[in-house]
């Protein structure tokens, strides 16, 4: 009884507010910044998101639109968390507001060194959580979490004290557009992001080494500098120890490189964690900004963490690979990680190139979507095949016309089948083919762990030249077989392949490296 009667409390004071007509501002903007006089004076500068430690003005306005004056008006800015250590200064006395008359102040701000950052209240550590985790006290009816100041006006009506708040915000550039108003967040003042976010590494390899990539934002306004190393598991050697970086502004990047040498690993997953050290503390988290014109800006935190997998796999050795780039995917990265040279293969390469000494030649995810160069030379690619090369091409839509594009005829309508569940079962249809057999025994326990999905535009129809290798289906869904087709053309071998290597090859599936490597491996 006690909520529904302070909810009507809130919508009753909502209701006069609106019927007063009752304007409340308070943007946030750099200590000093001069009050603007008569209409046309510029508006507060843009601001961006605020660090631990820094300080900066607010400036509030409180304007009553209705013909009634308001008594013992007061505005403060207040900290949404009791004891949240804020720093705020201004105590402005008690006034009555007259019809469209603005009340302006201004407070100082300090935001407290141990202020945490504005994250959403809601979050999981990894896709592997099927259910993101809220945090207590969210506001489960707002899309985000509240900015951690608001101001509040409070004044008098009828002998009966009433409270108006909103929250403090920022004036962010969106040149040649204007400017967007959005709440006040805190960000860390250093962020990191490791990547790749996750690495493999062969058991066997002669040489386990490891590159990773430590990208450090500074959000701190003027000097800034500190050391950058990496946490890994005993007996691991990190080359170089550290790096040292200074930065001069706000918004600076820095890109630091690592190589990690890798004893004898077992076939699972092994922790490095970056951390910056500055002005006494550590940082051990990054964050991706999402940004759009129309929306608010949005922070989403990750641990700057990677994870190397040992993963039980054979690679022919010396194999060089020539890689057709689509719309963007990360498979040429995982070949690398297998110790494959990657080449992506420019218009000139396709027009003019030799492509003679590839032991494999794949195009990317939906490239003959984005790719009139592919479509162009296609030839070239069917031809290479016939002389003893290996094609491989990776899912398309239906720009890919199999019957132009392929050796022999098959359909790829724009209604083409997709396989959707993660786990859906699969079917091993020719157990002794190359494929499955050379250099790594490939089983059903190499489809385990995959992610999102098996694949996607598989072929509904397909010459009898082809051979489909596996089959697999949804829930109520008939056997897809047209996911991956493999055919001899002249002396070499051309695989059509929809299962989804993009997908799974960034989150180091075990399974996906295996059957990856097995393709790379057919014409050797």
């Amino acid at each position: 009884m006690a909520m529904a009667l302070a909810r009507k409390e809130r919508q009753i004071a909502e209701a006069l507010h609106a019927t007063l007509g009752l304007l409340l501002t308070a943007t946030a903007q750099p200590p000093g910044t001069p009050e603007g006089v008569g209409p046309f004076s510029p508006g507060p500068p843009p601001m961006g998101p605020a660090v631990p430690g820094q300080a900066f003005d607010v400036r509030t306005t409180f304007t009553s639109r209705s013909p009634v004056s308001l008594s013992s008006t007061r505005v403060t800015v207040e900290s949404r968390e009791t004891g949240g250590g804020w720093r705020i200064t201004g105590a402005p006395a008690e006034r009555t507001a007259q019809p469209n008359t603005p009340i302006a102040t201004t407070f100082s701000v300090t935001v407290p060194q141990n202020a945490p950052p504005t994250r959403p209240h809601f979050s999981r550590r990894s896709i592997q959580e099927a259910l993101y985790t809220v945090s207590d006290g969210a506001p489960f009816h707002r899309p985000s979490a509240p900015a951690p100041l608001e101001a509040v006006a409070r004044y008098t009506l009828g002998g009966v004290m009433f409270e108006l708040r909103r929250p403090l915000t920022i004036i962010e550039s969106t040149a040649p557009f204007g400017q967007n108003v959005w709440p006040l967040t805190v960000v860390p003042a250093i962020a990191i992001s490791l990547s790749p976010a996750r690495a493999v590494a062969p058991l066997n390899a002669a040489s386990r080494t490891v590159k990773l990539t430590a990208e450090v934002l500074n959000n701190v306004s003027g000097t800034s500098e500190g050391t950058l190393r990496l946490e890994v598991p005993e007996g691991w050697k990190v080359t170089p120890a550290s790096h040292a970086f200074v930065f001069s502004r706000a918004g600076e990047r820095g890109s630091f490189g690592f190589d990690i040498s890798m004893p004898a690993l077992e076939d699972r997953d092994y922790r490095i964690e970056a951390v910056a050290s500055t002005a006494g503390r550590e940082y051990r988290e990054g964050y991706s900004t999402i940004r759009h014109r129309d929306l608010e800006t949005k922070y989403l935190y990750r641990d700057a963490v990677a994870s190397v997998r040992g993963i039980d796999v054979v690679v022919a050795p010396r194999l060089k690979v020539g890689y057709v780039m689509g719309v963007g995917d990360d498979v040429p990265a995982g070949l690398a990680q297998l110790g494959v040279e990657v080449h992506l293969l420019t218009e000139g390469d396709l027009a003019t190139g030799d492509l003679g000494p590839f032991d494999a030649i794949m195009t990317g995810t939906r490239a003959y979507a984005v790719r009139e160069d592919l479509k162009t030379y296609n030839r070239r690619l069917l031809d290479y095949v016939r002389d003893g090369g290996n094609l491989i091409v990776l899912y398309n839509t239906q720009e890919f016309v199999p019957d132009l594009h392929a050796p022999y005829p098959g359909a790829l309508p724009r209604t083409a089948e997709e396989v959707s569940e993660e786990d859906s079962p699969v079917e091993i249809l020719v157990p002794g083919h190359p494929v499955f057999t050379t250099p790594n025994r490939i089983t059903q326990a190499d489809f385990a762990g995959w992610v999102e999905q098996r694949g996607s535009k598989f072929w509904t129809a397909w010459d009898s030249r082809y051979t489909p290798p596996l089959a697999t289906w949804d829930t109520g869904q008939a056997p897809q077989q047209g996911g991956w087709l493999h055919a001899r053309y002249g002396k070499g071998h051309y695989t059509y392949f929809a299962y989804a290597f993009h997908r799974q090859l960034p989150y180091g599936v075990p399974g996906a490296y295996r059957l990856l490597a097995n393709l790379l491996s057919l014409q050797r």
